[in-house]
C-alpha cells in the first residue's frame, strides 16, 4: 500500500506548516478587530454584493501556463481556475479539484482522486483526461512560459476516469503544494482543442468568470452559477485592481472606491490615522517573505563566500526599517524567518558593520573596481527607495551599484540570465522545502548553481519518506548554509497587511496571504 492522504497530508509525508499563529495587527498598526477572524456566525452575507480589492501591480497574461511571475498573476487567475489542490490559511494544502490524494511507497508518483461534481464555465466536466491534458501542457516549455516551475513532473496519466497519476523525477513531498499553484491551473479541454487565445480569454473552472479585463489596470468577474464550493463565491462581483502607487491605493481606499487594500510596510503612519475610525480595520499575516538582494554568486568578483558577506555586514537594516518601512520590516539573515520550522538559531545574524566589510573584501582580494548590476522593478515602492539606500551603502564599502530598473515581466527572467543582482522580495511556499527549491535550486532565481551540501539537503527533504525530525533538520541545515555562504543579501523580514472596511468578512481566510503577499479573494465576503 501508498500512503494515503486524505483532507492533508498525515504525520510520515505531511506537508509540514509554518509553526506561526497568525496573529491581530495589533503589534502592527494598531487594528486587528473582530471581523478579522471570519466568523459570520452572527453576520448576514450579501451574496449580492460586489468586493473591490487592490494591490500594486496590473494583469497581465491571462494564460495560467504563460505566467511569468507567479505573484503577480495569481491575484487575478485563481478566482477563475482551479487546481488540484490550494493553499489554504495555517498555510497547509487542502483539497481542490482533487478529494484525495496517495503517494506510491517510493515517493515518486502520487494519485489523486478527482471530484466527481467541477465543471468548467463552458460546461465540460473536469475528469482526469482534462487534468492530464492541461498538466501536460503546462509543463512543456514548448508551450507554457512557466513549465520550469513543474520540471520535476515527468509523467501524467489517467488510470481511470477520476484517477490521475503524477509521476516526479524525485521523490517529491512538495508535489501538492507545487500543484496548488496558477502554473499547474487546469484549462478546459474545449479551449485547448479550440485554439483560444487564452492570453485575451479564460476557460476555466473556478467560481468566477471574467466579466471584463483592462490590461495592466484591473478585472472584473461574475458568479460561476453551479460552481461546487458556494463558500468560496460569498459575493456576486468581484474587481481586482493594480495600483502601483501606495498613496493611490490609500485614496482609493479611504474614499471607498475599494474594500479592500494590500498595505505595504511605508503606509502605517498614514494607516494608523485611518484605523482610529469604527469603520476601518486592519489584518496582519505573520512574517515569512523577506526583502533581498538576490546575487549571482558566479558572477566574476562575487565567487568568494567572503565577498557576499562583506555586502551583508555593509546594509544598515535598522536604518532602512526605520526610515523606509516605519519598522515593519524585522532584519532577517537567512531564508527561513524566525518562527518558520528549520529556521537556524546557531548561525550569528549579520549586523551593521561597514568595517568588517572593508577588512573581508580585502581578505578576499575582491576587484576594486566591484559593480552590482541590481535589477528593480520599475516604479514599484519602497524598492525603489531601498534601491537608492542600499546603492549608497554599498559604496560606502567601495563597491558600486547600477540600478536596473525594469517592467515586473522581465525583472526575475532578466535575472535569470546571470551576471546581475535582483532587489525584490524572495518568493514563500506553505512547506520550506518548497521554499529553498524554489528559490535556490531554480536558474531562473539563482542563476549559479549552490553548494552540492546545500543540493543533497534539500532533495534529501523533499522525500516523502523521510522523518518529520530529520526533515525539519535538513531545513535548518540548508537554511544555516544560504546565511553562512551568502546565497542573498539578505535584508528584512516582510508582513502581508491587509486594510479592510468593517464590511468585509474573512480575511483570515486567505491561504497564500500566509506565506507570500498575495491576497487570494475567493473566500471574503460582504455583509448587508
Amino acid at each position: 500500500m501508498g500512503m494515503r492522504i486524505r483532507n492533508g497530508v498525515p504525520s510520515s509525508i505531511r506537508m509540514l506548516i509554518l509553526a506561526i499563529t497568525v496573529t491581530a495587527v495589533a503589534t502592527a498598526c494598531g487594528g486587528g478587530g473582530s471581523s478579522a477572524s471570519g466568523d459570520t456566525a452572527t453576520q448576514s452575507i450579501d451574496r449580492n454584493a460586489t468586493l473591490k480589492m487592490a494591490w500594486t501591480l496590473g494583469p497581465n497574461n491571462l494564460d495560467p501556463h504563460q505566467s511569468s511571475n507567479y505573484q503577480v498573476d495569481f491575484n487575478y487567475l485563481s478566482p477563475v481556475y482551479d487546481r488540484l489542490t490550494q493553499a489554504v490559511s495555517g498555510p497547509k494544502i487542502a483539497p481542490m479539484l482533487a478529494e484525495s490524494w496517495e503517494f506510491a511507497p517510493d515517493g515518486l508518483s502520487a494519485d489523486f482522486k478527482l471530484r466527481t461534481d467541477a465543471k468548467f464555465h463552458d460546461g465540460t466536466p473536469v475528469n482526469a483526461a482534462a487534468v492530464v491534458q492541461s498538466l501536460n501542457r503546462a509543463r512543456d516549455p514548448k508551450q507554457a512560459r512557466a513549465a520550469g516551475s513543474l520540471a520535476l513532473i515527468t509523467d501524467v496519466q489517467a488510470p481511470d476516469a477520476n484517477t490521475v497519476r503524477v509521476s516526479t523525477s524525485r521523490p517529491a513531498a512538495d508535489l501538492p503544494s507545487v500543484l496548488s499553484s496558477t502554473v499547474a491551473a487546469i484549462i478546459s479541454p474545449k479551449a485547448l482543442d479550440g485554439g483560444i487565445d487564452l492570453s485575451v480569454e479564460t476557460a476555466g473552472s473556478g467560481p468566477y468568470v471574467v466579466d471584463q479585463v483592462r490590461r495592466g489596470d484591473r478585472i472584473t468577474y461574475k458568479r460561476f452559477d453551479g460552481y461546487w464550493d458556494p463558500e468560496a463565491q460569498k459575493v456576486a462581483n468581484l474587481e481586482i485592481a493594480g495600483i502601483t502607487d501606495d498613496n493611490a491605493r490609500l485614496n482609493a481606499f479611504r474614499s471607498g472606491q475599494i474594500d479592500v487594500m494590500l498595505a505595504k510596510a511605508g503606509q502605517t503612519d498614514d494607516l494608523q490615522t485611518l484605523l482610529k475610525q469604527p469603520q476601518y480595520d486592519m489584518h496582519t499575516y505573520p512574517v515569512s517573505n523577506f526583502y533581498a538582494i538576490q546575487l549571482d554568486i558566479g558572477q566574476e568578483g562575487l565567487k568568494d563566500p567572503r565577498v557576499r558577506q562583506a555586502l551583508n555586514y555593509a546594509i544598515d537594516r535598522d536604518g532602512i526599517n526605520s526610515a523606509l518601512l516605519k519598522n515593519q520590516c524585522a532584519p532577517i539573515s537567512q531564508p527561513l524567518a524566525e518562527g518558520v520550522d528549520g529556521h537556524n538559531t546557531s548561525v550569528p545574524a549579520y549586523t551593521y558593520d561597514p568595517a568588517k566589510a572593508k577588512q573581508l573584501l580585502s581578505d578576499a582580494k575582491a576587484p576594486a573596481d566591484l559593480k552590482l548590476r541590481m535589477i528593480t522593478v520599475a516604479g514599484l515602492s519602497p524598492q525603489q527607495e531601498m534601491a537608492t539606500a542600499i546603492q549608497a551603502q554599498l559604496a560606502a564599502v567601495g563597491v558600486g551599484v547600477e540600478i536596473v530598473p525594469l517592467p515586473t515581466a522581465d525583472a526575475q527572467v532578466r535575472m535569470g540570465e546571470g551576471n546581475y543582482a535582483l532587489l525584490n522580495p524572495r518568493l514563500t511556499f506553505p512547506t520550506p522545502a518548497q521554499t529553498l527549491q524554489t528559490n535556490y535550486l531554480v536558474p531562473l532565481r539563482f542563476p549559479t548553481a549552490p553548494s552540492q551540501e546545500f543540493q543533497d539537503a534539500v532533495n534529501t527533504s523533499l522525500n516523502p519518506n523521510v522523518s518529520d525530525a530529520d526533515r525539519t533538520a535538513l531545513y535548518s541545515k540548508t537554511s544555516g548554509i544560504a546565511s553562512t555562504d551568502a546565497y542573498d543579501v539578505f535584508i528584512c523580514g516582510i508582513p502581508t497587511q491587509a486594510a479592510f472596511t468593517d464590511k468585509v468578512v474573512g480575511m483570515d481566510k486567505m491561504g497564500q496571504a500566509d506565506f507570500t503577499g498575495i491576497l487570494d479573494v475567493r473566500y471574503l465576503g460582504k455583509t448587508s
